[in-house]
Parts: C-alpha cells; structure tokens; sequence
C-alpha cells in the first residue's frame, strides 16, 4: 500500500456471473447489481473479490469507484481467464494455445482500461476505461484442470520437461508443468512490456491433481481410472520464478492457488495423517490436509481460491466432522464457512475466497444432473436438491407465501383439493407450490392420532402403481408413483402405551427408478437400482424408501477397502421453519431456508387453532426435471439422456388408519412387526370431488378422475427477491475479526520501523 509491502491476509469472496434465470455467458448483470453486490462485500470486510471470466465494464468501473472512494482499504481483485479444455485434451494443441493466449492479452488490456471488446457468443463485450490494475491482487490463469485431459497432454509430450523462459522455467517437469509455465509467462511478459509492471499471477488447480501420494486413493488393479483422483500431479513448485517480486524487476510475483473443498476428494477424509490433525473445534481433516498441501508448496504463497459449503437439502458427499458437500442451515453454513477459514488462516496460506457471494442456479451437481432435465432451462428454477445452486451469501427467493410452521393463515385463499367435513380421520387436503417446492396441508379430525398417507400420481394415471402400499387392502384408479407417510405421533396414554415418535417419509414405486445413483437394500447389500426413471404401470403395492450412494467404496493400495456411504433423500425432517429476520444491521428482514424443517405439526392446542400437517417436498425430490416447464422424468429405452413429458396435473389421494401397520423410515412403509389385517373400514380415503370407493372381495378400489389434478403455472423467467442468508453474519463477524488483526501488525510495523 502507497509504495510500502505489508503482510495482509486475503479474505474474499468469489463472483459468477449468472444470476438467477440466466447462464454464465448471457452477462445479464446490471450496473445497479454490481454496487449493490460490492457494498456488500464491504459490508462484509472482505478485502478481496474474484472473478472467472472477464466481466462487462460496468463491474471494473463499480469496482474502480468503491475502491476510489477507500483508497486506504480496497477490494482487491483476483482475475480469472478461463479457458474451456482443449478440442483433443492437448494443451499444446496451436490452435488452443493461440486462443488462450489472446484472451490472456485482452484480460489485461481490459483491466487497464484499454479494450474496446466487440459482441462475441459467451464473452462480455463493451469498452473497457476503468483502470483497476492498482487494486489488482492477481491474475488466475485457466480452470480446474481435468486428470484426463492432463494424461493426454503428458502422454503425448513425454519428453517435454523443460521450459525456458524470462520469468518463468521448469527443470525436470511434465509437459503440464511446461505449458503452464509458458502460459505464465506470456501474461507476465505482456503486462510487464506494455504497461510496465505485471501483477502477481498463478494458475487454477485443485486436490485432484496436488503433488501429494495418497495412500487411500487408488482403483482396482492400480489402473487410472474416472474415479481415481490421485493418478496425475501438477506442481506448482516445478514451475520456478527467474525474478524476484520487485518494481524494479517489474514483476509482482508467483503464487500457487487451489480449490479446497473439505469433503472432496475423499483422500482427505480417508488418509489416516489428517485425521489425526485438530483445529480449535477439535477433529479436522481438512486443516490437516492444509498442513500437508502448505508444506508441499513452500516457498511460494498458498492462496486457497474456493471453500465454502452449501446450504441444499440435498447432500452429495459426506464428511467426518460434518462439514458436508450441503444439507446445512444458513446458521451451519455460516459456521462452518468460518471454520474452513480460519483453518486457511491458521495453517498459513495466504488467504481463502469464499465461494461463493450469490446462489448460482445453472450449476449441477453430478449426484443430481441426470435429474435436472430439460437443461437448457436449468437456470430458470431453484433445484433445492443440488448443492452446487446453494452456496451463495445472498440467496434468491420465489414470491412464496407458504412456511412450514403449522399455522393455516397463509393458507388463506387456496381452496382445498380434497375435504370430507365428517371425516373420522381427515377433514381436509391442500396442495400449492412454488419456484422451489411443492407444499401439502393435511387437516386431521379434533381426536386421534392417525398415520396418514398420501399417494401422489405426478405424471400418468394410466401408469405408476395402482396398488396402495400393503398390508393396506386398497387400489387406486390412478397409478401412484410416490407414498407419502405422516406419523404425526401419539403421546400414548398416561402410562405411555401407544406412544409414537414423530416421523415421515417419502417412497417411490419399487417399479421405478429416481436416480441414476439409487440404492436399495438387497441380501445385506445396497445394490444399484437399475428401474427404468419414468412411470411402470403395475399392480404391487411395493414401495421403497429413496436411498442415495453419496460416498462411493474406496479401495486404498494396500487394499484396506473403505465402504460405501448412503444417505435416505425421502426421510423427512420435522421442524419449524425460522421466523422473518435481518441477517444484518440495517437489511431487510427475510426468511431464512432451513433444510431440516420439512414438516410441521399443529397439535391444535392453541385458541382458534386446528390439528394441520404442512409439508415441502423440493421438486427434484419427486422426478420433476423442470417445474418451470411441468416437465418430470419419463426416461425411453435406448437414449443416453433421460427425457422428460411435460405433466397435465399431478393427482392425490389422501388416506389415513389408526392401525399400526407402517413404519415412515427407512424400513418402511409396511411394519414387519405388524400381525394381523386391515379392514376397509379401518382406513378413511379422500380425493379429489368425484372420487368414489366400493369394496369388492374385501378390497377397496379407490377411483379419482382424471380432470381431479394439481397443476401449476409455468414461467419462462423467474420471479424472485434477492436476500442476504443468514451465514452472512458470521462471515462478516469472522472476517472483522481478521480484519483486525491485520490492521494491529500493520500498526506495529510502522512503529517499529520508525
């Protein structure tokens, strides 16, 4: 700062470029947007922002003016210029490194305010005078590199291992190693010869490909295979400065950066070293790969470039100490991004950007992709499933009305799909949705503490199960593709006898199939499932719950094997979702989105109150690929991809027993520890108006109409409300206290060189 080197650690955050409705190369960006989004990240006390790609003008003339306006205390910039992998997976490949190359050159023009960019497919475009070179903090060359790609590359260049250059070389490198260093050097022999000085630069990498042997990352047979995350290296210690970081040599320096998540790969919750490594919070793999990664780095800055997690339902990864590929709150997502970066700061690296600053919806997530069909309008709905849409500070909300809180006055005005006002068991069921979930209202009767269930046909009566779960001696009209089971439990008697846990889960027809990562539950084993993903029409009654495989089993060299982890996506979590609040001093007040608050009851103790079962189902949990185009997932024979039909209405019957014969967990829905029979008449079913029951044989057929179904709006551009989660609180609490320590060395440095 003014001509004098402090040491400052780097706290930031990373910015996409695609708000909700839109991908990445669309820019649709507003100028208002960009100093909102900056005040923020002040609000925050970040010092630090990073981009992918180049932005359009308006961000770097956002930038320069905040930056301007605090010339004591700037956010400094870390530019990114992407690159899609090569054609053939050879970087050395002309006609890509020539490609490359002229995108380096225009970034750097435009960060000095010298480009005039035409309109190109995928590339901001406009002309570029802000000059933000004196708040940048670096330059990111490339993206993470696929191990393929990179076996390609060195397997037809083995005997490229050195590269000479005026400010970069490799001795005894891979042709990875050399390419980089070559593209290194052009970024910094550009900047340097024509504008006089080049900012300190590095390239993007990740675990995948870390210098490091790890002991429990291998396939079978010791073959690189798609899975093993350990078969290539890319040092960045092989890639060696010629000059020192100094005006005069008009360089800034060298730095390595990587992308450091704390559940993936699973080396780093597998190798034995790290789990013997604690941060202040106890057990913490993650700080002990830092350790691990820092010291295989020495002599070069460690900027740590992502981390963070999400705040989905959906969980795609495990991790020991909890810090989970999603599945967190925003007040655990703003705990344990804090956690990770403190563990950045006290291993040493020189900085950690949080990724990421909003909730991108066009990104997928491997555990969901198959599912998110069509997906060209993957950016026009919010996949609550997908941990990749979930890891922003500012999320983006649908103009909902419905919280998980048991109360029927938001109800209000949404007529009921089905009522029976003398029902024993059930008086009435609601159904309404959003951009996000689909939403059910259960009104039980004054007495009794049923099992309630719902069958949900979601795309073709004429398909699906039309058998209700057994023992239930009942068949429907409409075939059913998913069970819904409520336990809103049972205090039992003053003794206790009768007593019931509250519990509630999702099944799917055994015929059918939700993803291509299901498991079920097979001679001991969890097996993959290899059902069709569309409706089956059958008559079985055989429902399962929807299990997911999200750590696969890993076999380590030596041979020691590392079992599968799976995850139940149907199990439904009970809780009341949190009351409208400001996440920060001055913002306005929002509610915040809490995974484990699926369901809710309203025991109907309360003055004015009645006895209500509210649920949110995320549509991804129900073979939904696109609510925005009401299309689910109707899989054909013989094509790669899983298409989808678009759904005339979804139909439900609700019905409900006091019978003890289900169990709403993952060993349901029969309970193998109920004996005896149900009896029509122990059950009470209600549909949609025109639904009809007859017993015939001492079965009852259930018969709905078709025109009796659920159907929603569809929508070609969002409508959401920008907010600011709740983990934003701790990031900036976090991030203050950094920034506090930072000013006090920065204070004692001054006095001692006075």
């Amino acid at each position: 700062m003014n001509g004098v080197a402090r040491p400052m650690f780097l706290r930031g955050i990373n910015l996409g470029a695609a708000p909700p409705g839109h991908y990445p190369g669309e820019f649709a960006i507003t100028r208002a947007d960009y100093r909102r989004w900056l005040a923020f990240v002040r609000t925050l006390h970040a010092n630090a922002i990073r981009v992918y790609a180049l932005h359009p003008p308006e961000f770097y003339q956002a930038l320069k003016d905040i930056n301007d306006a605090h010339p004591s205390d700037p956010i400094w910039l870390f530019q990114e210029v992407w690159t899609e992998l090569p054609a053939k997976n050879d970087f050395w490949d002309p006609k890509f490194g020539k490609e490359f190359e002229a995108e380096i050159r225009t970034a750097v023009d435009a960060i000095h305010g010298k480009a005039t960019l035409p309109p190109r497919p995928g590339h901001a475009a406009g002309t570029y005078t802000a000059d933000v070179s004196p708040y940048l903090g670096g330059w990111l060359l490339g993206r993470e590199w696929e191990p393929y790609a990179v076996r390609v590359t060195q397997e037809a260049h083995p005997a490229m291992t050195k590269f000479q250059g005026s400010y970069f070389a490799v001795n005894g490198g891979t042709a990875m190693e050399c390419w980089l260093a070559r593209e290194l050097e052009l970024a910094t022999s550009y900047e340097a010869k024509r504008y006089g000085l080049a900012h300190a630069v590095s390239f993007v990498t990740w675990p995948t490909l870390d210098p490091m042997r790890h002991p429990t990352e291998a396939e079978p047979g010791g073959k690189a295979a798609e899975h093993d995350e350990d078969a290539y290296s890319v040092d960045p210690t092989q890639i060696r400065p010629l000059k020192g970081a100094s005006t005069l040599t008009k360089t800034l320096g060298y730095f390595a950066n990587y992308h450091v998540y704390p559940y993936y790969p699973d080396f780093i919750n597998l190798d034995p070293g790290y789990a013997h490594f604690k941060d202040k919070h106890g057990t913490c793999n993650y700080a002990g790969y830092l350790v691990d990664l820092k010291a295989h780095t020495k002599g070069i800055p460690l900027l740590i470039g992502e981390v963070g997690v999400p705040t989905s339902r959906g969980v795609a990864h495990l991790q020991p100490q909890g810090l989970n590929h999603g599945g967190m709150s925003e007040d655990e997502q703003g705990k344990g991004d804090v956690r990770l970066l403190e563990d950045v700061q006290s291993t040493g690296c020189a900085g950690g950007l949080l990724f990421s600053l909003f909730d991108e919806w066009f990104k997928v997530n491997w555990l969901v992709a198959s599912g998110e069909e069509p997906r060209d309008r993957d950016p026009l709905w919010h996949n609550l499933l997908d941990p990749e849409e979930n890891y922003g500070l500012l999320g983006f909300d649908p103009p909902s009305t419905i919280r998980v809180d048991g109360s029927i006055q938001d109800w209000s005005g949404i007529a009921p799909y089905a009522t029976a006002r003398d029902g024993t068991l059930l008086r009435s069921l609601y159904v309404t949705s959003d951009q996000n979930r689909l939403y059910l209202r259960v009104d039980l009767a004054p007495d009794g503490f049923p099992i309630v269930g719902i069958a949900l046909d979601m795309l073709d009566p004429a398909r699906g199960d039309h058998r209700l779960p057994r023992p239930l001696p009942a068949t429907w009209s409409r075939g059913a593709e998913y069970m819904l089971l409520l336990d809103p439990g049972n205090p039992g008697d003053e003794r206790g006898r009768g007593k019931r846990s509250t519990r509630a889960e999702l099944f799917v027809d055994h015929a059918m199939n939700y993803s291509v990562w299901s498991r079920e539950m097979a001679g001991g084993r969890m097996e993959p499932r290899t059902q069709p993903c569309r409706p089956v029409s059958n008559n079985e009654g055989h429902y399962i719950p929807l299990l997911i495989e999200t750590n696969r089993e890993r076999v380590s060299r030596s041979g020691d094997v590392f079992p599968a982890q799976h995850l139940d996506w149907g199990r439904l979590q009970y809780g009341h979702e949190p009351l409208r609040g400001s996440a920060l001093p001055g913002a306005e007040a929002s509610y915040p989105y809490d995974p484990h608050c699926d369901w809710f009851v309203n025991d109907g103790r309360a003055v004015d109150s009645r006895r209500t079962i509210e649920v949110a189902i995320p549509w991804g949990l129900l073979n939904v690929g696109d609510p925005s185009s009401r299309s689910v997932l109707d899989d054909r024979d013989g094509t790669r991809q899983i298409e989808v039909t678009k759904t005339p209405g979804i139909g439900l019957l609700a019905w409900a027993t006091n019978v003890p014969a289900f169990r709403p967990d993952s060993l349901g829905p029969e309970d193998p520890e109920f004996v005896g029979t149900i009896q029509g008449s122990d059950v009470q079913f209600m549909g949609a108006p025109g639904t009809t029951q007859a017993t015939v044989s001492q079965e009852v057929q259930v018969t709905s109409p078709v025109s009796g179904s659920y159907v929603w709006k569809e929508w070609d551009l969002p409508i959401i409300s920008e907010r600011i989660k709740r983990s934003a609180m701790f990031v900036r609490d976090a991030f203050e206290g950094m920034d506090t320590r930072d000013q006090r060395s920065s204070t004692d440095l001054d006095a001692k060189s006075r």
